[in-house]
C-alpha cells in the first residue's frame, strides 16, 4: 500500500507540474503548497521537481520541434536570424546559471516554507497585473540584449512561487515583444538551464560527491511523474500560446493573488 500511495502523490505532482508549468501561476510554489496541503512528505526532495521538470521540458521541446528544427537548420547554414536568436538564448542563461550556482543551498531551504512560497504568488499576481498597464505588443524581436533582460527575470523566478513564465513574459511584454515571440522565446530558454541543472545532480548522482538528488525514487515513479508532466505540460503549453495571443495573460495575476493570499491564512491558522 505504501508503494501505491507514492505512486499516486508522484502522479498528484506530476498534474500540477504539469498544468502550472507554462501557464504564470509558478509550478514550483504549486508543488510546495501541494505537498505542504495534501501531506506528501514521501514526494519532498530536489530529485521529484529535476524529474517533473524534465518532462515538461520533454513536452516544450516537442510542441515548438519545427521551431528547433529550424533554427538547427539555420545555425549549419549560417543564417544570421538562427544564430541572433541562438545567441540570445545562451545570454539568457546567464543570469540563472550564477545565481544557480551561488544560491542553490538557499533557495532549496526556502522552497522548504510555503509561508515564502505564498508571499512569492503574491508578488508575481501584482507583477502580471503590471502588465495590463505598461505591458505592449509592438512586435519587437528578442535581440541579445532582450533576451538578456529576460535571463534576468528568469534568475528572479528561481525563488520559489515567483514564476518563470511569468516573469520572463512580463518582462518580454514591458519590452514590446510581440506575442508570438515572447512565448517561443520564454518557453525555450529554459531548455538549457533544465538540461544542465538535471545533468549537474546526475553526475553528483554517480560520482558520489554528496548531490543524490534522485537517491529513493524507484523506475515506476519515475515513469509516472515523467509521463504525466510530459502529456499534461504539453496541453499546457498550447493553452498558453493561445492566451497571449489573446492578451489575456495579465489575468492569472488574480489567481496567484487568490492562491498566495488564500495559502497564507490557511497555513496561519493551521
Amino acid at each position: 500500500m505504501e508503494g501505491f500511495a507514492q505512486v499516486v502523490q508522484m502522479a498528484v505532482l506530476a498534474l500540477v507540474q504539469g498544468l502550472t508549468e507554462f501557464l504564470p501561476v509558478s509550478s514550483s510554489g504549486h508543488l510546495v503548497l501541494a505537498k505542504a496541503a495534501l501531506g506528501f512528505n514521501a514526494m519532498s526532495g530536489l530529485g521529484v521537481e529535476l524529474l517533473l521538470h524534465g518532462g515538461t521540458l520533454v513536452a516544450v521541446c516537442l510542441y515548438y520541434r519545427r521551431l528547433i528544427g529550424s533554427v538547427a537548420t539555420g545555425l549549419w547554414r549560417r543564417e544570421v536570424k538562427a544564430w541572433r536568436f541562438a545567441f540570445a538564448i545562451v545570454v539568457s542563461m546567464i543570469p540563472a546559471v550564477v545565481v544557480g550556482l551561488l544560491f542553490e543551498e538557499p533557495l532549496e531551504r526556502l522552497a522548504e516554507c510555503p509561508l515564502f512560497v505564498c508571499g512569492a504568488l503574491v508578488f508575481t499576481g501584482c507583477l502580471l497585473l503590471a502588465t495590463r498597464v505598461w505591458g505592449r505588443d509592438e512586435g519587437r524581436e528578442v535581440s541579445p540584449i532582450r533576451g538578456l533582460l529576460m535571463g534576468v527575470a528568469q534568475a528572479v523566478a528561481m525563488l520559489p512561487g515567483v514564476s518563470r513564465s511569468g516573469c520572463t513574459i512580463a518582462m518580454s511584454r514591458f519590452l514590446g515583444v510581440g506575442s508570438t515571440d515572447a512565448a517561443a522565446f520564454s518557453f525555450l530558454m529554459v531548455v538549457p538551464v533544465v538540461l544542465g541543472g538535471n545533468a549537474l545532480h546526475v553526475m553528483k548522482t554517480f560520482h558520489g560527491s554528496g548531490g543524490g538528488a534522485f537517491e529513493g525514487l524507484s523506475w515506476p515513479l519515475a515513469v509516472v511523474g515523467f509521463g504525466i508532466s510530459a502529456a499534461v505540460g504539453y496541453a499546457s503549453v498550447a493553452w498558453m500560446v493561445q492566451l497571449l495571443g489573446r492578451h489575456a495573460f495579465w489575468r492569472f495575476g488574480f489567481y496567484c493573488l487568490a492562491v498566495g493570499i488564500g495559502g497564507g491564512v490557511f497555513l496561519l491558522l493551521k
